[in-house]
């Protein structure tokens, strides 16, 4: 109880600001339903939300963000309010939350309540020690949230030797050197296949190849350099702290496969072998089904 006194003293939250929180109450309660329409909206549209709430913790999810709603505006910031909002920081990293979306989440709150006391005082003086004080336990709400991720990794740090604390440091300056690596090597592979399509395009003008067989074939390393491209778009978002990209991977093995089926279709003595490159992409298909469902999931 101390640490959550000493939180709302660093803050400066007074009484005073207390009995500004329950003058505005009746008048902001009433805007529940559509906050939480609306709080959901905004968190849907971030991309990789229902990899954290899914359909089945969606219900409980709006169960508690009501009664959160309601809490805000008690006028009770007791030890239980403090244990109540460190819960839902061990939760949102039990679930492996990352801060950003608590972040995003607050300033939209924070928008949320500054639009609905607008409404209802309008441009005065009181409105203005009602945006600050409601301001205030915000912020002391996201300090608390966000000070279970901050123990998390304090926990995780103090139970490791020096050494292993190097290794790791170490281990992540090696990573990030692979994944520029492999970027690099990208952009080299990408010039491989401009000359690729530019090969396949000087055979089909000079009639090197049927003109059939030519058309396939250009097509086929459009569908590569399109593939490339996806690739190396993904793998500078995890360079930018995104999720390591299988699926453009496995994509670009399928726009490879595919352009070999073009090709062997064109000849009846190639039966096996489009037969074999068949299986093989419908393998690849299966998994790039699987990987995208689990992301819309």
């Amino acid at each position: 109880m101390e640490n959550f006194e000493r939180i709302k003293k660093d803050f400066q939250f007074s009484d005073e600001d207390v009995k500004n929180i329950l003058k505005m109450r009746e008048r902001i309660l009433k805007y529940e339903d559509e906050f939480l329409d609306r709080f959901y909206r905004f968190i849907f549209s971030m991309p990789d939300t229902k990899n954290y709430l899914t359909k089945e913790r969606l219900k409980k999810h709006k169960e508690k963000l009501r009664l959160w709603y309601r809490d805000l505006f008690s006028g009770k910031y007791d030890k239980k309010y403090y244990q109540k909002l460190y819960r839902i920081g061990e939760k949102h990293v039990d679930i492996g939350l990352p801060p950003h979306y608590v972040n995003a989440s607050f300033n939209f709150i924070r928008r949320f309540f500054i639009e609905k006391i607008n409404q209802e005082y309008g441009l005065s003086e009181e409105r203005n020690r009602l945006v600050e004080s409601l301001g205030k336990l915000l912020d002391i709400n996201l300090d608390v949230l966000t000070s279970a991720y901050r123990e998390e990794e304090l926990t995780k740090y103090k139970v490791i030797s020096k050494v292993e604390r190097r290794v790791i440091n170490l281990s992540k300056r090696f990573a990030d050197l692979l994944d520029f690596t492999l970027v690099l090597s990208l952009i080299i592979v990408s010039f491989f296949v401009i000359g690729l399509f530019a090969y396949d395009i000087y055979e089909l003008v000079f009639l090197k190849v049927s003109f059939e067989e030519g058309i396939i074939k250009v097509l086929g390393s459009l569908l590569i350099l399109w593939a490339v491209s996806e690739l190396m778009t993904e793998e500078i978002k995890h360079l930018k702290g995104g999720g390591f990209a299988l699926g453009a991977f496995i994509g670009l093995a399928l726009a490879a496969m595919i352009r070999k089926i073009l090709i062997a279709s064109l000849s009846v003595s190639k039966i096996p072998e489009l037969l074999a490159y068949s299986a093989i992409v419908l393998s690849l298909g299966i998994v790039y089904w699987l990987i995208s469902r689990k992301k819309g999931a």
